[in-house]
Order: structure tokens, then C-alpha cells, then sequence
């Protein structure tokens, strides 16, 4: 059975995902289980959204993902936090 979780966006990160907005609303993401962890900038996670990543936060006790950042795989690393 699938866990509910509630998506919780940055200014920065809803700018970001406009574009976005199909890939991102994809019932898989709905997993922390499909994040990457970053070493760099622990607790935050990356998720892989085609050539583009989103930089989250997985918050289990009130299953709320925090979104800091969406952008090309390129820079979103160097640019982040």
C-alpha cells in the first residue's frame, strides 16, 4: 500500500518546476525510496525527473516532501544550497 505524501516547495523550487509540473506529478514520486542521498548537504536528496533533478527533503513523521531546488542535472549541485 502507497503512503501519502504532501509536496512543500521553496520560492526558488516552484519557479523551477513549472516546467515541470507533469513529471514531478507522477504517482511514483510519491516514494522517498526513488531519492539519491547527498553527502554535501545532508538531509537533503535529489530526484531524478528526466535531465533535470529536484533537491528534497523527505519529513516521515508528517510524510511531507520539501522541495529546496529544481533544475538542469548540470549546475543544480554547484548551485545548491
Amino acid at each position: 500500500m502507497s503512503e501519502e505524501w504532501t509536496w512543500e516547495f521553496s520560492n526558488r523550487a516552484a519557479d523551477g518546476l513549472r516546467a515541470l509540473d507533469d513529471v514531478v506529478s507522477d504517482e511514483f514520486r510519491n516514494s522517498p525510496d526513488f531519492a539519491k542521498p547527498l553527502t554535501s548537504v545532508k538531509p537533503w536528496q535529489s530526484l531524478r525527473i528526466g535531465d533535470y533533478r529536484a533537491i528534497v527533503r523527505f519529513d516521515r513523521e508528517n510524510q511531507r516532501i520539501q522541495v529546496g531546488m529544481v533544475g538542469h542535472r548540470s549546475p543544480i549541485y554547484d548551485e545548491f544550497p
